[in-house]
Formats: C-alpha cells, sequence, structure tokens
C-alpha cells in the first residue's frame, strides 16, 4: 500500500511539473481568447482533453529523456572519449545529429507549414533532410572541437561571417525560413542530446573548464541548419537550380 501510495505521489508531482511548464501559455491564450477578443471557445470539451493530453505528453517525455535517452547519450560519450578516435567522433556526431534531427516533432510542423504555403514548391521532405544535413555538421564540428581542444570562438567567427554573407546572396524567403529551422531543430531531442555529448567528451577527455569546452553544441546544432538552409535558397533560387 504504501508503494502504491509512493508511486501516485510521485505522479502527481510530475503532472504537476507538466502543468507547470504549459499553464503560463494556456493562461494567456485564454485570457485573450475569452477576456480580450471576448470570443467563446468553439469544441471546448475537445480542447480541455487536448490540453489533458498535452500536460501527459509533456510528462512522459520529459521524464523518458531524464532516464533514457540523455543518459545513453553520455554512456555512448564516454565510451567515445575512452576511444580516443577523432574520426569516429566525428562519424558519431553526424549520426547523433541527424537521428536527433528526423525526431524533432517542431521541425515536422515547421516543415508541413513550409511545403503547404509554397504549393509543394519546397517540399517537406528535402527540407527535413536539408536541416537533418545542418545539424549532422555542426555537431560533428562541434565534437571534434572538443576532441581537439580548442575553443569556441575561432570556429563561432568565421561560420557566422559566413551565414551573414549567404543571406545577401539567398532569396529574401529562405532567410527566414533558415533562421527558423535553427530554432525548430534545437528542441527536446536534439538539446539535451547535443549537451550530453558535449560534457561528456568534456568531461571524459579532461578538458579543464566544461563551460568552455562542454557547451557550444546547441549553437553549432543550430548554425548548421541556417547555414545549409540558405545554400538550399541559393541553388533553388539560381538558373541551374531551377
Amino acid at each position: 500500500m504504501q508503494e502504491v501510495l509512493g508511486i501516485a505521489l510521485r505522479l502527481i508531482a510530475f503532472l504537476g511539473e507538466g502543468l507547470r511548464s504549459v499553464a503560463p501559455v494556456i493562461g494567456i491564450l485564454l485570457v485573450f481568447q475569452l477576456l480580450v477578443l471576448r470570443q467563446p471557445l468553439e469544441n471546448w470539451r475537445e480542447i480541455a482533453f487536448g490540453l489533458v493530453l498535452t500536460v501527459v505528453g509533456l510528462v512522459v517525455f520529459l521524464r523518458g529523456l531524464e532516464i533514457g535517452l540523455t543518459p545513453l547519450g553520455e554512456s555512448a560519450s564516454n565510451a567515445l572519449a575512452g576511444r580516443g578516435s577523432l574520426s569516429l567522433v566525428v562519424v558519431f556526431g553526424v549520426a547523433l545529429g541527424y537521428g536527433a534531427t528526423l525526431a524533432e516533432p517542431a521541425l515536422r510542423i515547421l516543415a508541413e507549414q513550409v511545403e503547404n504555403l509554397t504549393a509543394g514548391a519546397l517540399g517537406s521532405t528535402l527540407f527535413v533532410q536539408t536541416v537533418a544535413v545542418g545539424v549532422a555538421l555542426g555537431l560533428a564540428v562541434g565534437a571534434a572541437r572538443i576532441v581537439l581542444g580548442v575553443e569556441t570562438t575561432p570556429f563561432f567567427i568565421p561560420a557566422l561571417a559566413l551565414a551573414l554573407v549567404l543571406t545577401f546572396f539567398a532569396p529574401e524567403r529562405y532567410t527566414g525560413l533558415a533562421f527558423d529551422a535553427a530554432l525548430a531543430t534545437t528542441g527536446p531531442v536534439t538539446v539535451p542530446l547535443a549537451i550530453a555529448l558535449g560534457s561528456g567528451l568534456a568531461l571524459a577527455l579532461d578538458r579543464g573548464d566544461v563551460l568552455i569546452f562542454g557547451f557550444g553544441l546547441v549553437a553549432f546544432a543550430a548554425l548548421g541548419p541556417i547555414l545549409c538552409v540558405l545554400a538550399l535558397g541559393i541553388y533553388l533560387g539560381s538558373p541551374s537550380g531551377g
């Protein structure tokens, strides 16, 4: 009986955490809908049921990351560091970045919206694959930097400069899309794995200040899609690219 009570209390605590996460957004939407716009809620039962599913799904997802995916990423990072192979770390970064991107729900939503709004001119598959390649390359470069013991700035400045240059050559419609893609892909799947990879490699390789060498992979994962989507825009906007 005590065991069941303990499980129930933990479950309530987890649900409370999930509710606190989404309550501000729900509150703002309801205030504007009911008090500011003075519009009644249509299908309020379905909306209420959907909100309950959102809270439960968020709790389950975050707990799964905490006890499953993140420890697995840290374990793999420690094992990679033990091998001491730069090429293996790069390959792992590419595979992890690519796979994590395909699992990002926000990116799927963005890709479907892009395909609908462009009437299929930019398909969701091409967009997702472009972003996935960008994240894969970003994580590979970021992981290689940790193995080589190089600080972040020498990589960031050229990458940011290149992104700035590409914005002048890419069609305007791809500029905002590139930066939105970077935010959409650095979500609840990619971010924990990137942090686990970076901190795991830095700690296992004894790089000293973990804040210098262990972090920055999320930024690399965001810069990669920006560069790739801008490059895609330049290619598709050119005569040879159609």
